[in-house]
Formats: C-alpha cells, structure tokens, sequence
C-alpha cells in the first residue's frame, strides 16, 4: 500500500484529533505490531496452500507421464 503525503498528513491529523498526542507512539507501536502479525499470519497461509496446490498437482503430474 503506497500512500502520498496528503493521504499521510490527513491521516496523522485525524489520529491527532481522536487520540491524545501522549498516546500517538503507543498506539502506533501497537498498529505496527499488528500489522506484523498480519502479514506473517497471512505468509503462512499462502505457504500452506501453495503446499497443498503443488501436493495436489504432483500426482496428476506422475499419472500422465504414467500414460
């Protein structure tokens, strides 16, 4: 996700505007971390179906050189 500094700056002052400005690196610590987790979780998902798409292909593969 690529955002400009408009989207950034609009961002930022809603964030100003909804929480307090002490807690502005808490809550980014906390965004970050989430959004670390999400990406490793979804990593992992996409390894394991890759694994069972290339299980599932291989036998297919082994029938027809079979034939």
């Amino acid at each position: 996700m690529n955002f400009s500094i408009s989207e950034m700056i609009v961002i930022l002052l809603i964030a100003l505007l909804v929480i307090k400005p002490e807690q502005l690196p808490d809550v980014a610590f906390t965004l970050g971390r989430l959004a670390q987790s999400l990406r490793r979780m979804f990593s992992k998902v996409k390894n394991e179906m890759n694994g069972f798409i290339d299980s599932v292909e291989k036998p297919s593969e082994q029938k027809r050189e079979q034939q």
